[in-house]
């Protein structure tokens, strides 16, 4: 196992740690927590410069396995999504925005989560955190933490002008907390 994937799945296992906090300090019951496998993969056509350009970013993300103990059946979910940026660049990934994600999970049921998400560059990985509500389907009402972990070595070399991005790969971990 290379070096990189090693720290890659460290910086996740540390993310997935972490204990879900209320906005009081007191922890709360997860409703559902999926770890690694579960992953994200990015492509983006053209590849991702540090010169601004119309790009198409498409994602895919796998949901499994996942723990959910007031719904036992749902172990497994996924989620697709495309979009056009008209001045993409690699820098573009970095910074704050809003986010929704919609999961069809293993049961044919759905969550929508919606929120904000925040993206940087943490020991050569970029790190994706997202937090909102739920605010439609299953887990509704509730707030979850949505962690992706991406090898970014690709990333670092096109902020500085010396490449380019088609696609990242990285680890998810999901939690939903109960309302």
């Amino acid at each position: 196992m290379s070096h990189a994937i090693r720290a890659l799945i460290a910086i996740v296992i540390t993310v997935a740690s972490l204990p879900i906090m209320t906005a009081t300090g007191a922890a709360t019951g997860l409703e559902l927590t999926c770890t690694p496998p579960s992953s994200a993969s990015l492509t983006f056509a053209p590849p991702l410069t540090n010169t601004p350009q119309p790009v198409t970013n498409s994602v895919s993300r796998q949901y499994g396995p996942c723990v959910a103990p007031n719904h036992p059946g749902l172990t497994a979910g996924s989620s697709t999504a495309s979009a056009l940026y008209p001045a993409g660049t690699c820098e573009r990934l970095l910074g704050s925005n809003p986010l929704t994600i919609t999961i069809t999970w293993n049961t044919g049921q759905t969550s929508t989560l919606s929120g904000n998400n925040l993206s940087n560059i943490i020991g050569g990985a970029l790190v994706s955190t997202s937090t909102g509500t739920v605010t439609a389907g299953v887990f509704a009402g509730g707030t979850f933490v949505h962690n992706v972990v991406y090898l970014g070595q690709d990333l670092l070399l096109c902020n500085l002008g010396l490449g380019a991005v088609s696609s990242l790969y990285g680890l998810i971990t999901l939690q939903i907390i109960a309302p």
